[in-house]
C-alpha cells in the first residue's frame, strides 16, 4: 500500500502568513530570521498533524521553502504601510550625510535623494531577494521541524493467522 503525498500548501500558507506578518512589522522584525525558521518549523508541525505516516527531511524542506516564499510575500505586503516611516528615516539620514560627505562615494547622495531606489523595479527586486533568502531559511526550519515533530511510529503489522501472536521468551 502506497503512502499518500502530504498536502504542503495549507500549512505553508498558515505558518508563512504568520511569520511574514511578524517579520514585516517594524521593531518586531528584528527577529526576522527566527520568525521564518520558527514559522517553517510550525508548518512542519501542522503538516505532521495532517499526515498519517512519517515525514521525511524532504517533506520538511518542501513545506519550509513554501513557507518562506509565503512569508516573503506577506512581509512585503505588511511593509507597504510603513514605507512612509522608512522614508522619514531615510530623509533624516540624508540630512546628516553632508557632515560625512568626504567619506561617501561620489554620486551616492544624488542617487539616494533622487528616489530611484524606491521604484517598482527595486520593490520587485527586494521581493525576489526576500523570497530566495526566506525560502532558504524556511528549508532549514522545515528540516528542523520534521526532525522534532515529523517522526511517527508506524504500528506493527497485525499478526497473521499462521504465526499467531508473538510469544514472550
Amino acid at each position: 500500500m502506497e503512502q499518500q503525498k502530504p498536502e504542503y500548501l495549507m500549512p505553508a500558507l498558515i505558518a508563512g502568513g504568520v511569520s511574514g506578518v511578524l517579520s514585516g512589522i517594524p521593531f518586531v522584525n528584528c527577529l526576522c530570521c527566527l520568525w521564518i525558521i520558527g514559522g517553517a518549523a510550525l508548518a512542519s508541525r501542522l503538516l505532521a498533524d495532517r499526515t498519517a505516516g512519517a515525514l521525511t527531511a524532504g517533506d520538511g524542506a518542501v513545506v519550509g521553502a513554501l513557507t518562506g516564499i509565503v512569508a516573503a510575500v506577506a512581509g512585503t505586503v505588511v511593509e507597504i504601510p510603513f514605507r512612509s516611516f522608512n522614508m522619514e528615516q531615510t530623509r533624516r539620514l540624508l540630512e546628516m550625510l553632508p557632515d560625512t560627505a568626504d567619506e561617501m562615494p561620489a554620486g551616492l547622495g544624488s542617487w539616494l535623494s533622487g528616489g530611484s531606489w524606491s521604484s517598482p523595479g527595486f520593490f520587485l527586486l527586494g521581493l525576489f531577494v526576500s523570497a530566495v533568502v526566506f525560502a532558504g531559511l524556511g528549508v532549514l526550519g522545515g528540516v528542523i521541524g520534521v526532525s522534532l515533530f515529523g517522526r511517527k511510529r508506524v504500528p506493527p503489522p497485525p499478526p497473521s493467522p499462521e504465526t499467531g501472536p508473538p510469544h514472550a521468551v
